[in-house]
């Protein structure tokens, strides 16, 4: 069995999709320097959470995790597992994943943001599937755990509260609300695994943008109607991330740019209380912390940020030209031939 076992097990929408993309293109290189990313492709880690948090997981992930255990099981050195929703397991679930490795060392690290930045940016993912819904009701669903986004998988002191493990094996990572460099995340995470500096390729690192208030609100009208064009007889569950997700939000909306999400005063104070709450846990808990847990209060809403209600009817007419001009393109370019298909990345 590895000797250590890194478990990388979110928060959602906290640079996870960075981390994950630097270390499955850099899979190789890791290895020679003893450092296992189980698995063949980056999905089979979802499957593993899958595994964690599902007391009978069908055959498909009870399949992957068994692959990936055994590669753990004949590796000497250092194994690492990334999925933020390892956050969803259950305290029965985060005991059936330690005590699958055995007398390895294992650690968990959380990359934590301060929850008010992080609720809009839940809130965004859903839209992008297509869901609808207004960011005040996304809000107040928060305390619904059996939802995938709430508080039971996004604040960390309720997640890290489920896993028994000593407090200096939980690494809480913190990410500031300003950057202080472009690779700081990496560096940190690689610092607690112990991946020495060099081996990654951080080129091939993909963050995983959020689209603006505008484009958030566009999504909130059309989406839901959207997502129903889509969801054709035969259609799998990947059909609204391949459209909506990948091509419409990602390829088309991201890049227009714009004003971030805000909360209204009302619920930017009650989750600003939930942040305090939740770092004072953390504080308690007495985790091993990367950065600095006042990263993860603001102490203003930002300045920059807009909130969905003050979009204006112009502005959601402006961005759904652009969108019609973009679609409309790309059918012309997908009706030569050799075009790429839309929504494939």
């Amino acid at each position: 069995m590895a000797e250590r076992v890194f478990l990388h097990v979110g928060g959602p929408k906290c640079g996870t999709t960075y981390l994950q993309t630097v270390l499955w293109s850099s899979k190789a290189r890791l290895a020679e320097a003893g450092v296992l990313v189980p698995g063949e492709k980056m999905f089979h880690h979802n499957l593993a959470a899958t595994w964690a948090r599902t007391p009978r997981p069908r055959p498909r992930a009870a399949r992957a995790w068994e692959r990936m255990h055994a590669q753990v099981a004949d590796h000497p050195g250092t194994a690492v597992f990334s999925n933020e929703w390892f956050t969803m397991a259950d305290a029965d679930g985060a005991t059936r994943v330690l005590d699958a490795f055995g007398d390895s060392e294992v650690h968990l690290v959380f990359t934590a943001r301060d929850l008010v930045g992080l609720v809009p940016a839940a809130w965004q993912e859903v839209l992008k599937l297509g869901l609808g819904g207004s960011l005040g009701a996304f809000v107040d669903g928060l305390a619904d755990p059996d939802q995938r986004w709430c508080w039971w998988t996004l604040d960390p002191a309720e997640v890290l509260d489920r896993w028994a493990l000593p407090p200096e094996r939980i690494h809480v990572v913190t990410i500031p609300t300003v950057r202080r460099g472009p690779t700081d995340l990496w560096d940190n995470v690689a610092g607690v695994v112990g991946i020495p500096d060099g081996v990654a390729d951080l080129e091939a690192a993909r963050p995983n943008e959020s689209v603006d208030v505008v484009s958030a609100r566009l999504l909130q009208e059309v989406g839901p109607r959207l997502r129903a064009a889509i969801d054709h007889e035969g259609a799998t569950w990947h059909e609204p991330y391949r459209w909506l997700r990948r091509y419409l939000a990602h390829e088309l909306l991201v890049p227009r740019g714009g004003a971030p999400i805000r909360l209204d005063e009302a619920r930017w104070q009650q989750v600003r209380e939930r942040t305090v709450s939740s770092v004072d846990r953390l504080r308690s808990a007495g985790y091993d912390v990367v950065g600095d847990l006042a990263d993860l209060t603001a102490l203003e809403p930002d300045p920059r940020a807009v909130s969905p209600d003050d979009v204006t009817e112009a502005e959601l007419l402006e961005a759904a030209y652009d969108v019609t001009a973009a679609l409309l393109g790309q059918l012309r370019r997908t009706a030569d031939d050799g075009a790429s298909v839309p929504g494939t990345l």
